[in-house]
């Protein structure tokens, strides 16, 4: 483990990064059912059952969008889901690495432990824990650690995949021989 602050700060972190990934997917897939809702509803009986399949669809794509940004996205971006690189988290194994693609899904089933009664068991574990792990981490044997702010590190990558558009800044800038007027 990297050691980069584990204490019990990073429990109000996990809860609010937790919240705002949970938004991240929720709240598309909220407006999305109200639209279909607004546009395709029936009239009549029919409409109770067609709720249903509305909350039942919209149900089982949070399911996938979570899976998504809780599984696949940290996997391939660092160990950061969206809200964890907002808020200078990652998840990396005990020993400091990059976790694989089997230890996220692992993280990600024990939430149906770690969420129950609203995350309540999820947050009792962490502050109970000497590193703050949730139960799926102490299973998944990870941990998530703060990232130091770095002055170079951009919040979204560049369009190039990359922290930074410019490899070598100085080249683009240091040029003497180019001008704005075109003159020589």
């Amino acid at each position: 483990m990297s050691g980069s602050g584990t204490g019990r700060g990073i429990v109000g972190r996990r809860v609010v990064q937790a919240v705002l990934d949970e938004m991240l997917v929720m709240v598309p897939m909220l407006l999305l059912a109200i639209a279909v809702i607004w546009l395709f509803h029936p009239r009549g009986v029919a409409l109770l059952g067609f709720l249903k399949v509305v909350v039942y669809t919209m149900l089982a794509l949070d399911f996938v969008g979570l899976w998504f940004v809780n599984t696949w996205w940290p996997y391939r971006h660092g160990g950061q889901t969206p809200a964890m690189r907002w808020l200078r988290l990652r998840v990396v194994t005990v020993d400091g690495r990059h976790p694989p693609l089997s230890v996220f899904l692992v993280r990600e089933l024990m939430m149906m432990v770690d969420g129950f009664a609203w995350g309540l068991v999820g947050i009792v574990v962490m502050l109970v824990t000497r590193r703050r792990q949730r139960f799926g981490d102490v299973v998944a044997r990870t941990v998530v650690e703060r990232v130091p702010k770095s002055a170079g590190q951009a919040a979204f990558p560049g369009p190039d995949g990359d922290l930074g558009a410019v490899a070598r800044p100085e080249l683009a800038l240091g040029r003497t021989d180019v001008r704005l007027d075109g003159g020589q």
